[in-house]
This record gives C-alpha cells, sequence and structure tokens, in this order.
C-alpha cells in the first residue's frame, strides 16, 4: 500500500507492482506462468488470464493512466484522434489473410512481399499497417519489413487453411470464432457511419432521434434503411453471413453460467430467447439444463435457416424437441404465454427507448407473476464515485476502482465504452446505465430485482420482474 506521503506517479507504480505480484504469486501457487505476448493463444491460457482478471483490472488501468500522465498531452491526445486507424490497418491485415499466412510460417515469420502476395493488397501498405499494428503487439516486426505472428494476433486466425478461404472468399468466417469477421464488419459496415455523425448528430431533423433509419449509416450508404434491414438486400447477403459470423465472437464476453441459476427453475420450464438468432444461446443452455424447455424467437427467414442447420448437424436437443425455434416479431403479440425466463441477449443495444420499451411491453403482457425478465447487455458504469443509489438492488453498485484510479476502471472496462460509440453511428443507439435501463424497466411494468455481475469481459444479466 502506497504511503500518505505518495505522489500520484508511486500511487499508480504501487498498484502495479502489488499487482503484478499478486498474480506471479497466485500463478506459483498453480504451477504455471502468467502467459506472454509470444506464447499460443490457447483456451487453458485465455481460462488462467479469466480466472485472474479481477487481480489485473486494477494494474491495467494504473498501467494506461500512468501511460496519460508521462505521455507528452499533445502526442496522447493525437494518438486517441487517430484511434479509428487501428480498425483500418487491422481490416486490412485480416482481408490479406495474414494471421493465417503466418501461422504456416511460424516463428520465423514471412517477408511482407511474400505475404501480399496471397492477396492483391501492395506489399509496401501492407508492411506500414502491420508495422503500425505491431506497435501495439498485434503482430511482431523480427526484422525489416518481415512479420510473424504474436498471441494477439492470432485472435484474427481462422484456422482454416489459405487454399481454403482463397477458394471461397465469402465463407471464409463460417465455422470461426469470428473475430476475423467482427474486424471486417467494423471497417466495412461500420465506420461507414462513422463518417458521418457529424452530419447525423448537428442535423436538427436527427440530431436527437433515436429511430433505427434516422442515424449516420443512413447517410453513408444513401438510403432509409435500418441496419439490418440494409443488411438483408439481396445484394448485402454476404454482409449479414458474415454479421452472423461475427456475432460468435461475441458470445465468449457473455456468460450464461454463473449468475442466473438456471437448476433452480422447475422441470419443463420454458425459457423464450427472444430475438435469439440461430439459437445458440439456448441449444448451448440445454447441454447442461436437460430439465427445462426452450424456444429461440427471431425473424422466420432466421430462424428457418437456424433449424436447417442444427438439423443438419443432428443436434440432439432440436431434434427432440428440447429446444424449438419460432418465427416471431418481438413487437408484436408475444405468443408464449407460460415463459419461466425471457432472454434478450443484445438486443436492448440495437433498439432506441421506445422501440425497447414496445418490446419490453409485449413481454408483459405475456408475463405470469412468477415470469423473469434476463436481460443481457453491457451496463456503462459512470466515471465519478457512486453515490449509492443502487445499493437496494443485488448486484446494482458495480465494483469501485482503488483510490488513485479512475472509479470504473477507465481503459480496463473501456470494451463496452467503445462498442457504445459504435452504436451510435451503426444502429442510431448505445450501450446504457442501470439508470437507463432501469428507465426502460419502468415504462414497461417491470422492476430490476438483481443484477449479475462479472470480471471484464463479462456482460452483466439485469433480473427483473413484473410489476
Amino acid at each position: 500500500m502506497a504511503s500518505s506521503n505518495s505522489t500520484p506517479l508511486s500511487t499508480l507504480l504501487q498498484i502495479i507492482t502489488d499487482g503484478v505480484k499478486a498474480i506471479e504469486v497466485a500463478c506459483e501457487k498453480r504451477g504455471v506462468r502468467y502467459p506472454t505476448l509470444d506464447d499460443p493463444l490457447t483456451a487453458e491460457s485465455v481460462a488462467l488470464q479469466d480466472s485472474l482478471s479481477e487481480i489485473a483490472l486494477p494494474v491495467v488501468a494504473a498501467s494506461y493512466q500512468l501511460t496519460a500522465t508521462l505521455m507528452n498531452p499533445y502526442g496522447y491526445y493525437t494518438t486517441h484522434t487517430f484511434a479509428a486507424e487501428e480498425s483500418v490497418a487491422a481490416s486490412v491485415a485480416e482481408m490479406a489473410h495474414v494471421a493465417e499466412i503466418l501461422r504456416d510460417a511460424g516463428p520465423q515469420g514471412l517477408h511482407v512481399k511474400d505475404i501480399a502476395a496471397y492477396s492483391t493488397v501492395d506489399a509496401g501498405k501492407l508492411a506500414h499497417c502491420l508495422r503500425f499494428l505491431s506497435s501495439f503487439h498485434i503482430f511482431k516486426e523480427i526484422s525489416p519489413d518481415r512479420f510473424a505472428n504474436t498471441r494477439i494476433s492470432t485472435i484474427l486466425d481462422t484456422g482454416k487453411p489459405v487454399k481454403e478461404i482463397l477458394a471461397d472468399p465469402v465463407a471464409k468466417y463460417d465455422n470461426t470464432r469470428g473475430f476475423a469477421a467482427v474486424t471486417a464488419a467494423v471497417a466495412d459496415d461500420f465506420l461507414k457511419g462513422a463518417a458521418y455523425v457529424r452530419e447525423a448528430f448537428s442535423d436538427p431533423v436527427t440530431a436527437a432521434s433515436d429511430a433505427p433509419d434516422d442515424g449516420p449509416l443512413q447517410l453513408a450508404i444513401g438510403r432509409k434503411d435500418p441496419l439490418f434491414v440494409w443488411w438483408e438486400a439481396p445484394e448485402n447477403e454476404w454482409r449479414l453471413r458474415r454479421f452472423g459470423n461475427a456475432m460468435i465472437a461475441m458470445q465468449w464476453s457473455a456468460p450464461m453460467e454463473g449468475g442466473f441459476d438456471w437448476a433452480s427453475l422447475p422441470k419443463g420450464s420454458v425459457v423464450v430467447d427472444v430475438g435469439g438468432g440461430f439459437g445458440g444461446v439456448v441449444t448451448e443452455l440445454a447441454k447442461t439444463h436437460k430439465h427445462l424447455k426452450y424456444i429461440c424467437q427471431d425473424r422466420p427467414q432466421v430462424t428457418e435457416q437456424g433449424m436447417k442447420m442444427w438439423k443438419e448437424q443432428g443436434n440432439e436437443d432440436v431434434l427432440n424437441g428440447t429446444v424449438t425455434l419460432q418465427g416471431h416479431d418481438f413487437f408484436s403479440e408475444q405468443p408464449v404465454k407460460d415463459a419461466s425466463v425471457f432472454v434478450l441477449k443484445y438486443i436492448m443495444h440495437n433498439w432506441g427507448d421506445a422501440w425497447c420499451v414496445k418490446i419490453l411491453k409485449q413481454l408483459r403482457a405475456a408475463a405470469t407473476p412468477k415470469t423473469q425478465l434476463l436481460i443481457i447487455d453491457a451496463l456503462i458504469g459512470y466515471n465519478c464515485p457512486s453515490d449509492g443509489r443502487w445499493s437496494h438492488v443485488p448486484g446494482g453498485e458495480g465494483p469501485t476502482a482503488p483510490e488513485g484510479l479512475l472509479p470504473n476502471f477507465g481503459i480496463g472496462t473501456s470494451d463496452v465504452q467503445y462498442l457504445g460509440i459504435l452504436l451510435m453511428h451503426a444502429t442510431n443507439t448505445r450501450e446504457r446505465t442501470l439508470d437507463e435501463m432501469n428507465k426502460l424497466f419502468e415504462l414497461s411494468g417491470w422492476k430490476i430485482e438483481r443484477v449479475h455481475r462479472f470480471p471484464p469481459p463479462g456482460m452483466p444479466q439485469i433480473v427483473g420482474v413484473p410489476v
């Protein structure tokens, strides 16, 4: 602990030192070594990092605050002003299949001319993109113009042979972890809207609107279609396919276990995943909680594709009726009247307040007195000390950073804030604070009963009951 006469710099240093020591002691007790940037990205190493994330969080926050303190203010600000270029460079690397090519090359890496030979990307431009990314430990320049993968850059690797990708580029993202698809979608689809934020946010007609067809993206694409409608246009089928694969990458940050007590639900209880896509959430839950019945609802064209996919894969729970996929528009009357739980995972942040209230009112009208509402979405924490307004709700108050750090851990929890800004120019919506989420509950006849929180990057579970 820092002494009473510590300077701000020494306080930050002490937080870093104490945290690193605690991590090393924990690893020593387990007989393992904390992964380095050169170590392979394995499920075991990620699990180790996740298990120590609560210790690491203040270290990450303090390290970044130390950087902000020590860097020249102009240089620090400029770095963040140009932050979108990180997405641009990563997109170039992804479209040139660099991670897959370097996987085959091994630790000795490959010259950029040999990397660029697999695509139409210019070697000189690619070199500058990879060098830029290597400044953030995404790829590694081992000699002039010669690059290798790092632990972080392998996240872009689809695991597919390069020849297979080149033979069918549209299928590149199918059956992968989804991070390559996220990278492509962000730089391609979402940054289009970013270029028109100033126009959309200053126009008196659209500035205060949260309608799905009033955002920056509509100015970028030259049509009033909301994002999802634009994706469903025949000429954008490949975009929709890519986004579907990108959503797989989001699943790892939204644990379904460890919060809501699924095992406590009586046998035969009905769990409805509203807007659940192909049914990934319920099919995963069904593996463990066989005593429940599951319904995944989404637009008919989505559930039809999902049912076809699960049948082709021989999913036992789909085939025996434990899991049902049901076509449904969540703005219309909810057909399931005996649900024990309505689940909305990554739904609320796609819609403005008025639209969210419509969705929740339909669920409230169909709810029994014992129905629970489970919303899985980011909660943006205020970046000032808490006034305790949510202390009466279990889990209502999020963790607070040690003295000397930003209360919300700054960069350590900034991933959801990045996503919130992205949503502003992609769907004309945002991530919400708990106060903003509570407003939606109050307007639709629900009450927040508890919040299950997880160490970053885990998304919280907000549990509601009928009023």
